[in-house]
C-alpha cells in the first residue's frame, strides 16, 4: 500500500487551507485558502471511494466484480458546482468591500466599519 495516498494529500492540503483562513489577512487570498479547503475535502471524499478493481454499475459484468457506487461521485459533482458559487459570490462582495473601503486587509476593513458606526 503507497505511503502517500489521496486522503494523506487531502489533509496536507485542508491544513494549509485552514492555515490560510486563520493566519492571513488579505481576502482575496482567504478567499483562495478557503478554495483549496473546499478542493481537499472533494479529494478526501473521492480518494475514500476509489476502487482500483471496480467497474461501472452500467456496465454488464459478471457477479464476481465489484462496482463502484455511484452516489458519493454525484455528490462531489454537486459540491464541486455549490463551492464555485460560493466563490464567486465572496469574491463578488470583496470586489465590493475594495470598491468601498480600497483595501483587501480584513482587519482594517473592520476598522473602518466600526469608526462608520460611531458618531
Amino acid at each position: 500500500m503507497a505511503l502517500i495516498n489521496g486522503v494523506t494529500i487531502a489533509i496536507v492540503l485542508f491544513g494549509i487551507g485552514l492555515l490560510g483562513l486563520i493566519l492571513r489577512r488579505d481576502l482575496v487570498i482567504k478567499l483562495l485558502a478557503l478554495g483549496l479547503v473546499n478542493g481537499s475535502t472533494i479529494l478526501c471524499l473521492v480518494s475514500l471511494n476509489a476502487r482500483v478493481d471496480g467497474v461501472a454499475p452500467i456496465v454488464h459484468s459478471p457477479a464476481s466484480v465489484p462496482y463502484v457506487d455511484p452516489l458519493p461521485h454525484a455528490l462531489v459533482l454537486s459540491a464541486i458546482v455549490i463551492n464555485f458559487a460560493i466563490l464567486a459570490l465572496a469574491l463578488v462582495f470583496v470586489m465590493l468591500l475594495v470598491e468601498r473601503y480600497h483595501t483587501t486587509d480584513s482587519q482594517r476593513i473592520e476598522h473602518e466599519i466600526e469608526g462608520e458606526r460611531i458618531p
